[in-house]
């Protein structure tokens, strides 16, 4: 059971990697189109990176609480 506590913020923190620094701040196009695609075609690339920006940050918190928790189990 702890063993997905640990993954679960693996993949968090991956996901923070992966979304937050390719797409927020090194602004992928591809990321930035894929966000777009998601949530709307008339978005703007800076309101599409801001928006990964904010993703990766909640999902790298949560990755890292994760690895935290699963780790003291």
């Amino acid at each position: 059971m702890h063993i997905g506590y640990l993954l679960g913020g693996l993949f968090g923190i991956l996901y923070k990697i992966g979304v937050g620094f390719f797409g927020g701040i090194k602004r992928n196009k591809t990321i930035l189109r894929l966000t777009k695609m998601k949530i709307n075609k008339n978005m703007t690339d800076d309101k599409a990176a801001i928006l990964d920006l904010v993703a990766g940050g909640l999902f790298g918190a949560v990755g890292i609480f994760l690895l935290i928790f699963g780790a003291t189990r």
